[in-house]
């Protein structure tokens, strides 16, 4: 089926608008590098999303939810199958009391900077993440002591037979970059976080302080995707590993290991993303080569096949 096809068969429940086959997803990925997918959906609120799921599951279409693409590559042979990207009623962000609502498309970073201007504490960390709310939750993204875990309380999920359901903290089955999304392909619809009154100065200097800290560590003049690998199990850093391993600086085509922070790999202005995925697992072998220790990556890679 061309991306077309399937324009044409979602045209008839979705506004065509808001439907673009055959989408370059370099320019949705933080990467700015990748393949093509057959076509890029765009959802406003959850009865579109209902009805793009449903059609697409009846014809047997492989789909992802895509965020900011902050953490996404894509294989330069492109993805066979459909983008769905939230929109409209999903990017809102309401903060009550001591309550933060987001929708599931909704910046992560934003969201903890109307926190900050709240008065709120406990989302600090979240000012310097790039990726939306629900890719936040899927990886209970952290950074700086601070992780999802610590301050959702509730969430709201669409279910792949289209149902609303709404999963506290213990159904969540978070971990290290680990939660319940990572294993059923649940849809965030919203998420609530339940934060406590702060000093807005504290509040603050503390958001400068771990800015100026990512400023200083990672490379965030050229194109990447946050960090490549997860720390291992046994408490040791991949980024060290990486660099003890003496992969610093090593380059295959225009994909770069950081040599500010050995944990990213950087598109210095020409990689393809086989130039990425080739120096992952250069890095990857080297490091278990050379530690034992097998780095499993943090990063989603789309396409033909599954390689991550």
């Amino acid at each position: 089926m061309t991306g077309q096809e399937i324009a044409d068969i979602l045209s008839e429940h979705l506004d065509e608008h808001c439907i673009h086959p055959d989408q370059p997803m370099s320019e949705y990925t933080s990467f700015r590098t990748g393949g093509n997918a057959l076509c890029l959906v765009e959802v406003n609120n959850v009865e579109e999303l209902r009805r793009v799921l449903t059609c697409v599951r009846k014809k047997f279409l492989p789909y992802v939810i895509l965020g900011n693409g902050t953490n996404t590559l894509v294989e330069d042979e492109g993805y066979n199958g459909v983008i769905v990207k939230l929109e409209g009623d999903f990017k809102k962000i309401d903060v009550t009391g001591y309550e933060v609502t987001c929708g599931g498309g909704a910046s992560f970073a934003a969201a903890g900077r109307q926190a900050a201007d709240m008065w709120l504490t406990g989302m600090e960390f979240a000012c310097g993440i790039p990726g939306t709310v629900g890719g936040a939750i899927r990886q209970n993204a952290g950074a700086f002591g601070g992780q999802v875990s610590d301050i959702i309380k509730r969430v709201k999920a669409l279910t792949t037979a289209g149902e609303e359901i709404v999963l506290r903290p213990h159904e969540l089955q978070f971990g290290y970059r680990h939660s319940i999304f990572c294993l059923k392909k649940y849809v965030v619809l919203e998420a609530v976080f339940e934060l406590k009154k702060g000093d807005k100065n504290e509040i603050n200097n503390k958001i400068e302080t771990y800015s100026k800290e990512r400023r200083d560590k990672q490379p965030l003049d050229l194109p990447n995707a946050g960090s490549i690998f997860k720390n291992p199990k046994d408490g040791s850093a991949a980024g060290k590993l990486i660099e003890d391993a003496g992969l610093a600086g090593e380059h295959i085509g225009g994909a770069m290991v950081s040599r500010k922070h050995c944990n990213f790999i950087v598109n210095a202005g020409t990689a393809t993303a086989t130039d990425i995925i080739d120096l992952m697992d250069k890095v990857r072998n080297d490091v278990y080569k050379t530690f034992a220790v097998r780095l499993e990556p943090e990063i989603t890679v789309l396409g033909q096949r599954k390689r991550y």
